[in-house]
């Protein structure tokens, strides 16, 4: 069974960043950060050859958490920095000791 670390968010927006919508990543998840790091550079460039900004992150995760009823919530700020919440369906978990998006900022902007 996969111990699944990270996954990769892409997020593409118009120029004023009102109007952005989440891209389908290269992979579901990753084994570890470094893996879903090492990627998310290449898919932000591929993605940036199609849409006027383009923004990525890896974000941490609990593995048990990819087998629970979550909803992935980000915003992109204007600065450009994407900010990453995962809310459980099951309120009573707590979500503080499951996902994690403080890691090192691994954004990666080519616009």
């Amino acid at each position: 069974m996969e111990h699944i670390a990270a996954f990769m968010l892409l997020i593409a927006c118009s120029d004023n960043l009102q109007t952005c919508k989440e891209i389908p990543a290269p992979a579901v998840a990753y084994e570890t950060v470094d893996q879903c790091e090492a990627e998310l550079t290449p898919a932000v460039r591929t993605m940036s050859a199609s849409q006027k900004k383009s923004f990525g992150k890896c974000v941490e995760i609990d593995p048990a958490l990819f087998y629970e009823d979550a909803e992935i919530v980000w915003d992109v700020t204007q600065d450009g920095e994407i900010e990453v919440s995962l809310e459980l369906i099951n309120p009573e978990m707590s979500i503080q000791s499951i996902a994690r998006a403080d890691v090192p900022d691994t954004t990666s902007r080519l616009n």
